[in-house]
């Protein structure tokens, strides 16, 4: 077994051929190989790369190495790969930019837990600075794994205030583009939906309808119809989200949408909308939003 010490609670050990993370002495996880193939062609693309994860994003191609692959590399030697990059990150401070997030994250909160004061410094300043900066992936990542929890109110009003405009700024440059081709890209859609209703129901935000002002009638008219046949309310049971707060969030769109925008107002006529005529009830025992009953 080889082993190397980063300091008293992380420690990297190569274990039957596989790189393991040890905290404390408690084999945390097991690290994957993953390969980063950038050609000379495509260097320059990547020179302004924020972190890991945009990286990875950017490559757009993980590349697990099979194990008959003439390049396979030894155990050995990914292990020391994995050292190198753990060390880098450990005499950074632990700057999340520098390993991929959905490591990150649970490492330096189990770093904090075992009383490593230089994580425990940091844990909540990488949240706040990853939420505020980095793309929408990694947002989705600290969101749905409940890590802006670790931030106080204050704090957390705060962060919320400062990432409104880059919030809206991604989400809505991004459906722009998604939208063009309508049903094409529906799952993309819908993880943005996903994290400005995330957002809007935990902490009590609107974003939504920002989201809908900063779209051209066209492409809102064709959003409002998706965000419509997606929410759903048994997607936000894991999250402890009140029934009632989501049924008077939905209604509360709806309504927003019935006024403001005259595009989308014979559409919701077309479906009969509850919300709007008194038609509908919502069955909290069903754990359905709106659309499950049309």
């Amino acid at each position: 077994m080889l082993k190397f010490t980063i300091n008293k609670f992380l420690d990297l050990r190569l274990e039957d051929g596989k790189t393991n993370v040890y905290v404390n002495n408690e084999l945390f996880i097991h690290c994957k190989y993953i390969l980063l193939d950038i050609t000379l062609d495509k260097i320059e693309e990547f020179e302004r790369i924020y972190s890991i994860d945009e990286a990875i994003e950017r490559l757009n191609k993980y590349v697990e190495i099979p194990r008959d692959n003439k390049r396979k590399l030894f155990p050995e030697t990914i292990f020391w790969a994995h050292c190198s990059n753990f060390q880098v990150w450990y005499e950074n401070e632990y700057n999340t930019c520098l390993i991929h997030s959905n490591l990150a994250f649970p490492l330096l909160k189990e770093l904090t837990k075992a009383g490593d004061t230089l994580a425990a410094k940091v844990f909540r300043e990488e949240v706040a600075k990853r939420f505020e900066k980095s793309n929408m992936n990694v947002r989705q990542f600290l969101l749905y794994n409940h890590y802006l929890d670790c931030l106080n109110k204050e704090e957390l009003d705060i962060l919320l205030k400062q990432s409104k405009s880059s919030l809206i700024f991604s989400v809505t440059t991004q459906l722009k583009d998604l939208l063009n081709s309508n049903l094409a890209n529906f799952k993309e859609i819908k993880e943005l939906i996903d994290i400005i209703v995330f957002i809007d129901l935990v902490y009590n935000r609107n974003l939504i309808i920002h989201v809908l002002d900063k779209l051209n009638t066209k492409k809102r008219s064709h959003f409002a119809r998706f965000l419509i046949f997606h929410l759903n309310y048994k997607e936000f049971i894991s999250y402890k989200i009140p029934y009632g707060r989501f049924s008077t969030y939905f209604e509360d769109v709806l309504k927003n949408i019935y006024v403001n925008y005259p595009e989308i107002k014979e559409f919701l006529k077309s479906i009969d909308s509850g919300f709007l005529n008194n038609s509908l009830s919502l069955d909290e025992s069903q754990s359905y939003g709106f659309v499950s009953y049309l």
